[in-house]
């Protein structure tokens, strides 16, 4: 039995399709469970830097998309947790060459009701256009993300980020033979609040 998102692809086009139309669907069905009181919440560009040494030097830029779920679990302070999809799309350069990286995800806010100071932690599913950058093998297109992050949203709609990303293929999909050397990233972003 082959496994698509390891062994290559006589057509790496095709593959690439596959797994985009994975990510889409997973997306849309996660936007279809929300209710009417979900709606997008904030837009954005982040930049990225590497956080530690590797094969290759990394840096991304992004667009980005958050989408609220109508859940929030709140003091009667207004400090609580909401959870929020979120969507980004951009570039990945590392060793010379620039790729393709989208993801979808999920995360979790403390904030106080949506304004001022909060934290926020998160995992996503992200894919490359290619797994060779360079001298640096992800082992995959198919990529698992987790970061965490601090933010501020001022009562204008303007907000600003840092968050610290992980970038990994996590050998949950595949055996032990394919490489691993994954990526962390500083991130820094600016965003408007809907």
């Amino acid at each position: 039995m082959t496994n698509f998102f390891v062994e290559p692809s006589p057509h790496p086009k095709n593959q690439s399709i596959r797994i985009a139309s994975i990510l889409i669907v997973t997306f849309i069905l996660f936007v279809a469970a929300a209710t009417a009181y979900a709606e997008w919440r904030e837009a954005g560009v982040r930049i990225g830097l590497q956080a530690g040494p590797k094969r290759e030097y990394f840096h991304l830029y992004e667009a980005f998309g958050v989408y609220g779920l109508p859940w929030d679990w709140r003091a009667a302070s207004g400090w609580g947790l909401s959870p929020q999809l979120s969507t980004s799309a951009g570039a990945l350069v590392g060793g010379q060459e620039t790729g393709f990286i989208g993801s979808v995800g999920t995360g979790l806010v403390f904030d106080k009701n949506g304004k001022g100071g909060a934290v926020e932690a998160g995992l996503n599913i992200d894919l490359l256009d290619k797994r060779q950058f360079g001298h640096q093998d992800f082992g995959s297109v198919l990529l698992w993300g987790a970061y965490i992050g601090l933010s501020y949203r001022f009562a204008s709609g303007l907000g600003v980020g840092y968050r610290l990303q992980h970038l990994s293929n996590n050998r949950i999909l595949y055996s032990s033979k394919i490489p691993n050397p994954g990526a962390d990233l500083h991130l820094i972003g600016v965003s408007w609040s809907f």
